[in-house]
């Protein structure tokens, strides 16, 4: 199986990686023994060419079989993509992350700076900063966000700090810049962001407390990590203001309210509880 080749998502042709697969499986809860087994199963199964999307699919598929709540986890990654194919989604699940670590969070504001208003898609504030958060959603995990985003909420950050600047700030807050995407970021948009105070947050980036490792720890998975729900339902879920599995498990009643199938409320209830048992 070393010389399996598997297609990335920009279409680049790379070795299939078993233990990154077995990495992943682990991370996601499962034993040694189910990640051994799934691991076999879609070696036995893949041929050259096979897509990683593929891949990911068969994987989820077998460990929901064995673990309803391990394989919720697993789905973690293609559950962000599915907030799309709008942003706002995205926004409203970036907010939450921000409201279970303890800010105060709106969603969509307009604020005003030293030139022109902007238009803001989260901000978070604590007792000494505000948090101006831009949230960068794409649809392809291919993309990435350049190092023209970074300058543009420098930019704008720059703006709305300026007022402050003007005339007593004394007890004042000030304002941070950060940028959150689904994906990742370049590396030149990084080091730009890096050398300008920018909170860089992606997939996977910084490497000791990434979105993903944010969802994680805090056990906000968005409820498009779900199997037992259509995408329909998720999207009546989605619009209803609801975004995370905790959100529905602690209001289930909400599905009442939706157009969502009888058995699929009990079989997406089932699947919370192994979720959070």
């Amino acid at each position: 199986m070393e010389q399996l080749l598997v297609r990335k998502y920009d279409g680049s042709l790379v070795p299939f990686d078993r233990s990154r697969l077995l990495k992943s499986l682990k991370r996601s809860g499962a034993t040694n023994r189910i990640a051994d087994h799934i691991t076999k199963a879609i070696e036995l199964e893949s041929y050259d060419g096979i897509s990683t999307k593929a891949i990911y699919k068969k994987a989820s598929q077998l460990l929901y079989k064995h673990e309803r709540g391990t394989g919720v986890k697993y789905r973690l990654k293609q559950a962000m993509m599915d907030l799309g194919p709008s942003g706002y989604p995205f926004e409203k699940f970036v907010a939450e992350l921000f409201l279970q670590r303890g800010f105060e969070v709106e969603v969509g504001v307009m604020m005003q700076g030293w030139s022109v208003a902007h238009e803001v898609d989260v901000v978070a504030q604590n007792p000494d900063k505000y948090y101006v958060i831009e949230c960068k959603f794409h649809n392809n995990q291919a993309t990435k966000s350049d190092v023209k985003t970074s300058m543009y909420i420098h930019s704008r950050v720059q703006d709305l700090h300026k007022v402050l600047k003007q005339g007593d700030a004394k007890g004042k807050k000030s304002y941070v810049g950060w940028i959150v995407t689904n994906t990742r970021f370049t590396k030149d948009a990084i080091k730009f962001g890096n050398d300008y105070g920018l909170n860089m947050l992606s997939w996977d980036y910084p490497e000791d407390g990434g979105l993903r490792d944010w969802i994680e720890i805090e056990g906000l998975h968005p409820i498009t990590s779900l199997s037992a729900l259509n995408k329909k339902e998720k999207r009546e879920l989605l619009n209803a203001g609801i975004v995370r599995c905790k959100q529905l498990f602690d209001n289930p009643r909400v599905m009442d309210e939706l157009p969502i199938q009888l058995r699929n409320k009990r079989a997406v209830m089932n699947e919370l509880k192994a979720l959070f048992s």
